[in-house]
C-alpha cells in the first residue's frame, strides 16, 4: 500500500501523486512554468548571437587547449574531489562581449554537472 501525502504547493489540500510532491494540478503548472523558462532561454535573440561565439573553430581549438591544460574541474577539487573537467566556463558572464569571451583569465575549467548547474543559477536564477 503507497502512502500519499499532501500537495506540497502552498495552501493546497488535494493528494499529491503517488511518489511525487505535488498534485495533479500543481505538477502540470509547474513544468508548464519550466517549459516556458527554457522556451524562452532558447529563442532569446541574445543567446542565439552569444551561441555563434561558441560554433567558431577558433573557440573550439582555445577550449581543447584549455581543458588540456586544465583537465580537472575547479568545483570538485574545492569539495576534494577528482573529475575530469569537461567544459570551459566564463567565471564572469561575457554577455556577447568578444573581448570577455576570449579573455584567458575569465575562463575556468568545470564538469558537466557543475557547469550545468553553474548556468542555471546565472541564466534560471535557481539556486
Amino acid at each position: 500500500m503507497t502512502i500519499r501525502k499532501l500537495c506540497a504547493a502552498s495552501g493546497c489540500d488535494d493528494l499529491a501523486m503517488p511518489g511525487a510532491a505535488l498534485c495533479e494540478e500543481h505538477e502540470a503548472e509547474r513544468i508548464a512554468r519550466n517549459r516556458a523558462r527554457r522556451a524562452k532561454v532558447k529563442t532569446a535573440e541574445e543567446i542565439r548571437r552569444r551561441s555563434k561565439l561558441y560554433a567558431s573553430p577558433a573557440w573550439k581549438k582555445a577550449r581543447g587547449a584549455f581543458l588540456e591544460a586544465n583537465p580537472l574541474c575547479v568545483d570538485c577539487a574545492g569539495l576534494g574531489l577528482v573529475t575530469p573537467a569537461t567544459e570551459v566556463d566564463h567565471i564572469v558572464r561575457h554577455e556577447g562581449d568578444r573581448a570577455r569571451f576570449w579573455d584567458r583569465s575569465n575562463w575556468q575549467a568545470l564538469c558537466k554537472s557543475c557547469h550545468s548547474r553553474k548556468t542555471a543559477r546565472e541564466v534560471l536564477g535557481r539556486p
